[in-house]
């Protein structure tokens, strides 16, 4: 067999060349880079010379390391910027939307705060006006517990309400007065409530009822000299078939005090003649000592009646200016007006 060769002389080095490349320097046509995947390869294998190696000598003197080609494959700039916008924004979005949450938590807060502030303020005021203005009528009803129900099971009366009835011979009408001054701006203003008694035969009842007017208007013409004016309460402590009980509150409106004098009559209704507190129970020395031990357990210990001795107490309680006796449903009430106020206590099984 044979093989056709073409023989030359290297330009560069004089070395015989075969097939167009150099076999000692390996001058000629040299391969082209290879590509892999459209990229040129990184350091292509160096073709194998004849008879060496690559780099070694091939038996001619010349070099026979073949020029090394060298291709960086390129690297895909990744663009961050949007998702660094994007992140932000979400930031800011964040951020603002805490604020906000938190300003509407703080205003909703403040406005609960306030509107609780003016509820307990509207009722604070609500309860001073009719405190000061009604001498404390509305004390009478108790908004926690409810209306207060003497019964004569209680171990003493707690406070003075109107205990009335409806299937007797005789019935209760409610009579209002007032009088108010032309000028809006003048608080100074007179009112009264007290009951009448009606029956079909009202013949007796008709001196029961004058007296229960002079005493309710007993302060109408004279409502100017406080500064507020003047309010009287009338309440029915007891009725029955035999007797009535009926309690007034004379509120005075002074220059920022209110001054309240407690009166009190009991009437008999078949002969319509006023019951004196004697002929309630016998006032002395007995009751006034058991007087002060009752104010001891029901008010505990009004000065006015601990500092006076029984002898004291038997005087007040005699004075029809100053004693006050009525019953209700719990049992006899006795008492007095002093300086500053008014004190009652219990006397139970002390009736007619």
């Amino acid at each position: 067999m044979s093989e056709k060769r073409d023989f030359d002389f290297c330009p560069r080095c004089g070395a015989l060349m075969q097939n167009g490349m150099c076999q000692s320097c390996g001058y000629g046509n040299q391969r082209p880079p290879q590509m892999q995947n459209g990229y040129p390869m990184q350091n292509p294998q160096t073709p194998m010379p004849p008879n060496g190696n690559p780099g070694m000598s091939n038996g001619y003197g010349g070099p026979g390391v073949q020029p090394t080609y060298v291709y960086a494959t390129p690297t895909k700039q990744k663009n961050h910027t949007v998702a660094i916008v994007i992140s932000v924004i979400a930031v800011v979005v964040l951020v603002l939307g805490l604020v906000i949450a938190l300003f509407v938590a703080v205003a909703n807060s403040t406005r609960d705060s306030v509107r609780g502030e003016e509820r307990r303020s509207e009722r604070d005021t609500y309860d001073e006006f009719y405190d000061d203005y009604y001498g404390g009528y509305d004390d009478d009803y108790d908004y926690d517990y409810g209306y207060y129900e003497p019964d004569e099971s209680d171990p003493y009366y707690q406070e003075i309400v109107d205990c009335t009835r409806t299937d007797l011979n005789y019935s209760l009408q409610w009579v209002v007065e007032s009088l108010d001054p032309d000028d809006s701006e003048d608080d100074c203003t007179y009112y009264t409530t007290y009951p009448l008694l009606e029956m079909e035969d009202a013949g007796q009842l008709s001196q029961i009822n004058d007296t229960i007017r002079e005493r309710a208007l007993a302060y109408r013409d004279s409502y100017k000299e406080c500064e507020s004016g003047i309010s009287t309460f009338g309440y029915v402590t007891l009725m029955d078939e035999d007797k009535i009980s009926v309690v007034f509150k004379h509120n005075f409106y002074k220059k920022n005090v209110t001054e309240v004098l407690l009166d009190a009559c009991t009437f008999s209704i078949e002969t319509g003649e006023m019951i004196a507190p004697e002929e309630m129970v016998e006032i002395d020395l007995d009751l006034a000592m058991r007087f002060q031990s009752q104010d001891k357990l029901q008010n505990d210990g009004v000065d006015a009646v601990q500092d006076r001795s029984a002898e004291e107490l038997v005087e007040i309680l005699t004075d029809p200016e100053k004693a006050v006796f009525f019953y209700t449903p719990v049992g006899l009430e006795a008492g007095f007006n002093y300086e500053t106020g008014w004190v009652t206590v219990t006397l139970k099984e002390q009736a007619l």
